[in-house]
């Protein structure tokens, strides 16, 4: 049995988004949120989606701290 195959290591600090990243992501879904608040098209389904993840988001960014 090749020993290096079963052998493998999670860096938890590689790929892990801080806290400055989510706020940065709640800035960005606020500003597409009002974009598509202006447009003419029926998107209540899509406003509804992005409401819930801003609750998800923020609740998320409140236990980081």
């Amino acid at each position: 049995m090749n020993r290096h195959i079963w052998k493998t290591y999670y860096n938890r600090n590689i790929g892990v988004l801080q806290n400055s990243d989510y706020i940065l992501m709640r800035e960005s879904l606020e500003k597409y949120l009002d974009h598509i608040r202006e447009l003419d098209i029926d998107n209540y389904d899509e406003i509804e989606q992005l409401k819930l993840m801003f609750i998800r988001l923020d609740h998320h960014i409140d236990r980081l701290r």
